[in-house]
Formats: structure tokens, C-alpha cells, sequence
């Protein structure tokens, strides 16, 4: 079995995941997110972005979609 779903942290927000799961993968997603200001940052089903500093970034990736 082989890991399909990273989440890709850029910047300061966190550390890069890869894991085997979407269920493991959106649940450390929501763990960087709730630790978050909702005023300073942009939220989305599949990434957070900084307000201030887009390249601080979180994504949510389906490894599978990117070949």
C-alpha cells in the first residue's frame, strides 16, 4: 500500500505529512487548523493560506491526481 495523500505545509504553519489515507491525511489537515486565527487566514476545504504572506500555506494533496 503505498501513501497517496500529503499534507504540504510552506512557510512557517507546519511540517509536510504524507500519509497512507485521506481520512489520516484531512485529519492532521484539521489538526494544523484548528491551532489558527480565522482572521489571519484564509480557509478552504483544501488549504489554508496567511493573509498577510501567501507563501505560508497549507494544501491538502491527492499524490494519485498529480500524475
Amino acid at each position: 500500500m503505498e501513501k497517496n495523500w500529503a499534507v504540504e505545509c510552506w512557510g512557517n504553519i507546519g511540517v509536510t505529512e504524507i500519509f497512507y489515507s485521506k481520512k489520516q491525511a484531512e485529519a492532521y489537515f484539521l489538526s494544523i487548523r484548528a491551532k489558527l486565527d480565522s482572521s489571519k487566514y484564509i480557509f478552504t476545504r483544501d488549504s489554508i493560506v496567511d493573509i498577510n504572506d501567501s507563501s505560508n500555506a497549507v494544501y491538502l494533496t491527492n499524490l494519485n491526481e498529480l500524475e
